[in-house]
Parts: C-alpha cells; sequence; structure tokens
C-alpha cells in the first residue's frame, strides 16, 4: 500500500525513529501491511506540506520529499526524491539499522531482502535457547527477556505466559521457533 501511495502521489516522508521507540512501533510500521491495519489510526501524526503523514511519537524529526525517479530492483523499487522539507522535533539518538538489529536484537524475516543468514553456533546444553519469531524474524533472547511486554531478563522461553506476544509484529508465541 505504501508503494502506490508514493507512486500515485508521487511523494514521500521518512520518520527519523528515536533509538529508544518500542518494538511494537517497529512491528506496526515495518512489517504490518496498511490493507490490514490502519497503521496511523493510534498514533499521533501529522501532515507535511506536500500531504505526506509522519510520526509525531519516538520520532525526532522527518524528511519529506517528491519523486524524481524510481527505480524497479525486482523486489523493491527504489524511489529516488528532491527533499522540500524537513524538520527537528527534538534532539537525541536516531534508531539506525545497525541499532535494530544489534541491540533491539530485531532480524529480518527470510522472506525479506534484507535477510542475511547468520551462522548459529550451538552453545553448551546449560545456555537458554532463543526462539525466533516466524512472522517477523524477531529472536526473543531469555538473558534479555522482554522488558516492554513484563518479561524479566532471565526468563527461558517455555516459562513465557501463553497470552505473551511478539513485541514487533503481535504474532502469537506459537508463531516461534527454536533457533538452531
Amino acid at each position: 500500500m505504501t508503494h502506490e501511495y508514493i507512486r500515485e502521489s508521487g511523494v514521500f516522508a521518512v520518520s527519523i525513529l528515536e533509538r529508544d521507540v518500542p518494538l511494537k512501533t517497529v512491528g506496526l510500521f515495518g512489517f504490518k501491511s496498511g490493507r490490514d491495519v490502519e497503521k496511523f489510526g493510534e498514533v499521533r501524526y501529522k501532515r507535511c506540506g506536500l500531504g505526506s503523514p509522519v510520526l509525531l511519537e519516538h520520532s525526532l524529526g522527518y524528511i519529506e520529499a517528491k519523486v524524481v525517479s524510481e527505480l524497479d530492483v525486482g523486489t523493491h523499487t527504489i524511489f529516488v526524491g528532491e527533499v522540500v522539507e524537513a524538520e527537528w522535533f527534538r534532539a537525541g539518538e536516531p534508531m539506525t539499522y545497525a541499532y535494530y538489529h544489534e541491540v533491539k536484537r530485531g532480524k529480518s524475516p527470510k522472506t525479506a531482502p534484507t535477510y542475511i543468514e547468520e551462522e548459529v553456533k550451538k552453545e553448551a546444553k546449560n545456555i537458554m535457547k532463543k526462539y525466533r519469531c516466524e512472522i517477523c524474524g524477531y529472536v526473543y533472547d531469555p538473558e534479555v527477556g522482554d522488558p516492554d511486554g513484563g518479561i524479566k531478563p532471565g526468563t527461558p522461553f517455555e516459562e513465557i505466559p501463553d497470552d505473551w506476544v511478539c513485541p514487533v509484529c503481535g504474532a502469537g508465541k506459537d508463531q516461534f521457533v527454536l533457533e538452531e
């Protein structure tokens, strides 16, 4: 849906997320389709000068651009834009792709073009096992837990309540598989 919006309108905007953005927000905008859920329905946002929506919650600022060209790269379209408007809301550390993967433990699903096959080492048997969400690729690491979801560090996956959901995409516990 975002692709169609950009192609039809000829504009797009990028919200610059803060480093500590909740994984639920990342999941809403990164792993859910606008065809299935109203992404801006329960968040604070504003429309820029050309009409693009940008997040106000967990956002440091934004950049809005007018499409000047596009490139089909098979699985995606790269839209190239001329910046027409930008604003900083506040100072802070922006979320980077590397920080999302290394610190927040976010992963790309195997179906994503950004997926990178990792060499997974099998640790000693006394190490708690990690579980990966089959929907979005998030990895539950018992050493880290899910503090935003009320799961303390050191909690094995098997001891998480059955009603716990993935902090990124909201998938149920039954959608997780053991990391090999």
